[in-house]
């Protein structure tokens, strides 16, 4: 809500709310519409339920800023060209642009999206070990980039075929750093025969993925009770997103 201060307001709260730091993607969104004078000098109080956890690549401090953005365009707070917006979910972050808009997409390296609709949604069960992996030292140690594969999206990227001979290659840097992530993956693999199993971005968190409700919630129940200390949830997955940067070898 508005306020009257001289400054914003950004409160987090909620079991994942601690350990965040004052430069958050909320806090650069408000710096850039401040600079920009899109907001008219006028101040917000955010607060915000942290319900995902930090460093398990599953985008939850982008997502934060994309549907304030949303908030802010929906409710004519401000109003500028898409452009400006994209310049802006630009600086804040490669996939804030992805909040923006709900449904399955790509997002090409030269930040063009892709939308697509009516594809197989999954039942996910989603991990995370009690540690973070940090994106910055998983991509320094990546030591090539080859030439985008998946340049040119189409619809076959969707079908449970495909998505099965994919790979995340940044498993290969966690692995070798973390090799309790490698334990994880595979005993995800072996718990009531998912399609596939993922981990999220440069990790931590990894995510099964289930045809059948049932299914995903007893694997929820098995892994909870062999790994007690770690996190983890069920849901409905009803939309994929697509990160067409560089493959990694």
């Amino acid at each position: 809500k508005q306020i009257k201060s001289n400054c914003h307001d950004i409160i987090f709260n909620g079991k994942f709310s601690t350990k965040i730091s004052a430069n958050n993607t909320v806090s650069k969104l408000l710096k850039f519409l401040d600079e920009r004078k899109l907001l008219k000098n006028k101040k917000f109080r955010i607060n915000i339920n942290k319900k995902i956890p930090a460093k398990s690549g599953l985008g939850g401090g982008s997502m934060n800023a994309a549907n304030i953005l949303k908030y802010f365009v929906k409710k004519k707070i401000i109003k500028t060209s898409k452009k400006d917006i994209l310049e802006i979910c630009r600086l804040i972050g490669s996939d804030v642009i992805l909040g923006l808009n709900s449904k399955n997409s790509i997002l090409k390296k030269n930040n063009d999206i892709k939308f697509f609709k009516n594809y197989k949604k999954f039942y996910t069960l989603i991990v995370k070990p009690n540690f973070g992996c940090s994106t910055k030292y998983i991509y320094s140690k990546v030591r090539k980039f080859n030439k985008p594969e998946f340049n040119r999206p189409d619809k076959r990227m969707f079908n449970i075929d495909f998505l099965k001979n994919t790979n995340n290659h940044l498993e290969i840097v966690a692995f070798s750093k973390y090799s309790k992530l490698r334990s994880i993956k595979s005993y995800l693999e072996s718990l009531l025969q998912p399609v596939f199993v993922r981990m999220t971005g440069s990790g931590s968190a990894l995510v099964a993925y289930y045809q059948s409700k049932e299914r995903c919630k007893n694997a929820k129940k098995k892994f909870s009770k062999k790994y007690k200390n770690y996190w983890c949830i069920t849901s409905k997955l009803y939309k994929f997103y697509f990160f067409v940067l560089y493959e990694i070898n």
